[in-house]
């Protein structure tokens, strides 16, 4: 509970970037789908190295953070405003964002030379490395901001004393919804939302695209959850909802929004099968617990993946 709650409150405070900074109307901007070019090959280089996809989440978080808040310096002034007008300086700020992140969150770094080579030498090792400390500098060295699956995760955590559902399908529900936050990565609009917005948004939405057998296997997660969110400070149902929208949108774009709300009536609707009086004294015992006793509730740990990537292979 403490995990959650410092991560919810790190999101409020020194990670905000909430505003946005891209403007769809000023044709010398970059855009959304120039940045979502730049995380689909930044995926494609950690699948590559056998790193993480969060350290990706980490690296974009930084740069959307850098291009939204106010600079601290000339120097971040300048790069902010030519990475937002042109597509190469954008590129490189997200290369040494990435750069960046994989020191801070894999146990093996990839130098500012192969860096360089991986880009063809389109940037030095030398600008690679001058750009990570204009961003850094300009982040005021934050660079520990969580990720939506991070949040999602600590939520699950929570949880997972008091509902009982299969291990395959917990696996499901944990595999779905990386998904949805990696997908969400790529997308500019969760890049102006809350970590957790979009990890409630996720769980939501993981559970009313169940199939029927694990619908009902999870619906005591969803009762939970509710719980969960009188606890802590998420943003309203409003706000969830419409990333939710969002997040259905770009898992099929063929749909609309609406049958989010279809959804959300057919889980109601199945929640009133469940026994009143279980899962009254699972809200009741969860929020006990909750109130006084801290040390026993799961929380999870960042663990970093062992590997090995050969530094002289590229993308």
């Amino acid at each position: 509970a403490d995990s959650l709650s410092a991560m919810i409150k790190r999101e409020c405070t020194s990670y905000s970037c909430y505003d946005g900074y891209l403007n769809p109307s000023d044709p010398t901007m970059i855009t959304a789908d120039d940045r979502k070019q730049l995380v689909d090959w930044c995926y494609g280089l950690v699948d590559h190295c056998k790193f993480s996809r969060e350290t990706v989440a980490s690296a974009m978080e930084m740069v959307d953070r850098f291009l939204s808040i106010p600079s601290n310096s000339t120097d971040a002034a300048q790069v902010c405003d030519e990475a937002l007008r042109d597509p190469s300086q954008f590129q490189l700020l997200t290369i040494a964002a990435l750069y960046s992140s994989i020191k801070v969150h894999e146990q093996v770094a990839l130098s500012s030379e192969l860096f360089s080579e991986i880009c063809s030498r389109i940037y030095t090792a030398e600008e690679i490395e001058a750009m990570e400390l204009t961003l850094l500098s300009g982040l005021s060295w934050r660079c520990h901001a969580p990720t939506a699956h991070q949040v999602g995760l600590s939520i699950l955590s929570l949880l997972l004393p008091y509902v009982d559902i299969p291990e395959v399908t917990w696996g499901f529900l944990m595999d779905e919804i990386k998904y949805l936050t990696e997908l969400a990565v790529q997308d500019y609009y969760f890049s102006t939302q809350r970590a957790s917005t979009t990890a409630l948004a996720a769980i939501l939405n993981v559970i009313s695209d169940s199939s029927t057998k694990e619908r009902r296997e999870v619906l005591g997660v969803y009762l939970d959850l509710g719980v969960i969110t009188e606890c802590f400070d998420f943003e309203g149902s409003e706000q969830i909802t419409a990333a939710r929208r969002r997040l259905h949108f770009l898992t099929r774009p063929d749909t609309g929004g609406d049958e989010i709300m279809d959804d959300e009536r057919s889980l109601e609707e199945s929640v009133m099968t469940l026994k009143v009086s279980n899962s009254s004294s699972h809200g009741k015992r969860y929020l006990e617990d909750l109130s006084h006793d801290h040390g026993h509730v799961v929380s999870p740990n960042s663990s970093l993946i062992d590997l090995s990537c050969d530094e002289q292979d590229s993308v």
